[in-house]
């Protein structure tokens, strides 16, 4: 798949997505239960699929080539890609605080997931426009498209389309439309070969710790 069309579909990917965080949110404002499998799902997304695949690829990549076509925004976009790491930060930090039950960690929660969709919309929204001046140049969108970014191995790409499918089937009631960038009819030259010593991150699954409830007010 070429570039442009497989970013444009990340980025659906990766709104559906905050709109399942914003339905979360909205339940932790409101002092309300949420699904923890859910809360850490979500957070496994953001940091192996937007951190560590489509935000590394764009450095990469992407960034590197408009800098390349001295193009005036790649500063600015890496800089929204270092806000959106700190924010990552504080929703891994404040959900060991939601998980103990401590008061007022799910409006703080809450405050940093919203800022979260905040950057991540803002940055997405800059990005398309960047690539839509990119793409009207063909001599610029060649050297774009000139190399395609690595992506992660099948079986990790695999189970974050799932983690997103789970999610917007249970919280939008539709399939997820990173469904068209699956990777299980893909097989590389050497996947016979002895399987690389990997750490593979999974998402959580704990059945005993399905359900959490805000502690606003106490």
């Amino acid at each position: 798949m070429e570039y442009f069309a497989r970013i444009a579909l990340e980025h659906q990917g990766i709104k559906e997505l905050l709109q399942v965080q914003k339905e979360l949110l909205e339940r932790l404002n409101k002092a309300k239960g949420v699904n923890i499998v859910h809360l850490d799902n979500l957070l496994y997304f953001w940091r192996d699929f937007l951190e560590q695949d489509h935000m590394s690829r764009e450095e990469e990549f992407a960034f590197a080539a408009f800098r390349k076509l001295n193009h005036s925004l790649p500063e600015r976009l890496q800089g929204d890609h270092e806000q959106i790491r700190a924010s990552l930060g504080k929703l891994e930090a404040t959900i060991k605080l939601l998980r103990n039950g401590r008061p007022h960690s799910g409006r703080e929660y809450a405050k940093w997931g919203e800022e979260l969709t905040e950057t991540v919309m803002d940055h997405m929204a800059r990005e398309n426009a960047a690539l839509r001046e990119v793409a009207t140049d063909e001599a610029e969108a060649a050297a774009i498209l000139s190399a395609q970014p690595e992506r992660l191995a099948s079986e990790k790409f695999n189970q974050l389309l799932q983690v997103a499918e789970d999610l917007c089937q249970e919280y939008l009631q539709k399939p997820t439309a990173l469904h068209a960038l699956s990777l299980t009819a893909e097989v590389a030259p050497d996947e016979t070969a002895e399987e690389p010593d990997v750490e593979v991150t999974k998402p959580v699954s704990d059945p005993e710790t399905t359900e959490l409830t805000s502690m606003e007010e106490t």
